[in-house]
């Protein structure tokens, strides 16, 4: 009886700690200041403590068992005291609502003295290796004494003998494997959102890639015949670029690349998108810029670009220029889907007119 209902209770921590996870990483919560989101997540882990009661074993007609510290201990591992705290608070509240006794006042005790003994253990330096170390220590003493409170409130030896041991096993297994499945978990989200961005980030520049582009020019385009607002757009091409390879090697074509991606990021809006489309080619957005902001625009990086010394080696640098095409919606182009095929054109003026200008 006691192994199987504290298997159930095991069973009801690893499911809430998923969902609650999951609603805390792919919702706006993670975006929360740090403070604010300790704060959500003491009341979160006091929640899953008041749900495990809810599904105690009641061993006595006072006193019922579960796994109620294992959300303190999860938020004080992974995120904090301050959780931690909220957490213990808040599962106290809750064990009085099962009524006023000597087993609730005992919990209240418990719950305040495993608090105390986790922050004790929190307070050795924190380094990865010695997460899992923690952890045992904390499992270990919050076992103890849960064995110290329920050998006074239970007098029956022959239910101690059976309930202690089976504890014991399902807090250990219960607290290693809720370790795990966080571990698991952000190890999981993190790779997830390390793939997103690479998916949707040039590797070598950190712009946006052309597949991010397409996604978000198509959205932008959209919003410009809805909203009735202008949408531009150029196109640049750095000049002569496979003498820079020829010349210095592709390592440092790759370095001037990395460095023009800077300057485009400089002297745009926050905003703008700036993307590299491929090789040497690299496009702005611009939302709501009328065409002559956007010449404007194009010469600024035209001109910045021009000016800029890059770095090839510690004391050697080069010039380089650029060509730009640009085209607006809808003052050069009242038809959207012409918009690329116009700012190319451009560019392919600019670059057969001496380079180094813009065209639209």
């Amino acid at each position: 009886m006691f192994l199987s209902d504290l298997f159930i209770n095991l069973c009801i921590l690893i499911a809430l700690l998923f969902i609650y996870l999951q609603i805390r990483w792919n919702t706006y919560l993670d975006n929360w200041e740090p403070k604010k989101l300790s704060l959500v997540d003491g009341i979160a882990g006091g929640l899953l403590g008041n749900i495990l009661m809810y599904f105690s074993i009641q061993i006595t007609d006072e006193t019922i068992i579960d796994l109620r510290y294992l959300p303190v201990m999860l938020t004080m591992l992974f995120i904090g005291a301050f959780p931690g705290f909220i957490s213990t608070v808040l599962i106290i509240a809750g064990r009085f609502l099962f009524g006023w006794n000597v087993s609730s006042i005992s919990a209240l005790l418990l719950m305040l003295a495993i608090f105390i003994g986790f922050l004790l253990i929190l307070k050795n330096k924190d380094t990865a290796r010695m997460l899992m170390k923690k952890a045992i220590m904390m499992i270990v003493f919050a076992n103890i004494a849960f064995s110290f409170f329920l050998i006074l409130l239970i007098q029956d030896s022959g239910i101690l003998l059976g309930l202690i041991p089976v504890y014991w096993i399902i807090s250990i297994i219960g607290g290693f494997s809720s370790i795990y499945a966080v571990k698991y978990l952000r190890k999981s989200q993190s790779l997830l959102e390390k793939y997103e961005k690479e998916s949707n980030t040039d590797f070598l520049t950190g712009l946006n890639n052309v597949r991010q582009f397409d996604e978000v020019w198509n959205q932008m385009v959209i919003h410009a015949e809805e909203k009735k607002e202008r949408l531009s757009l150029l196109l640049i091409d750095i000049d002569h670029f496979k003498k820079v390879n020829d010349t210095y090697g592709h390592p440092v074509g790759d370095m001037v690349l990395r460095e023009l991606g800077e300057v485009l990021k400089r002297n745009t809006r926050s905003f703008d998108l700036v993307s590299r489309n491929g090789g040497e080619e690299f496009s702005v957005i611009l939302p709501d810029c009328p065409k002559h902001q956007a010449i404007e625009k194009g010469e600024r990086i035209r001109l910045a670009v021009e000016i800029h010394p890059f770095s090839i080696s510690a004391d050697e640098h080069i010039h380089i220029t650029v060509s730009i095409g640009a085209a607006t919606y809808p003052e050069t182009n009242v038809n959207t889907e012409n918009i690329i095929k116009s700012a190319d054109d451009c560019l392919y003026k600019a670059k057969h007119s001496g380079r180094n200008q813009v065209c639209y």
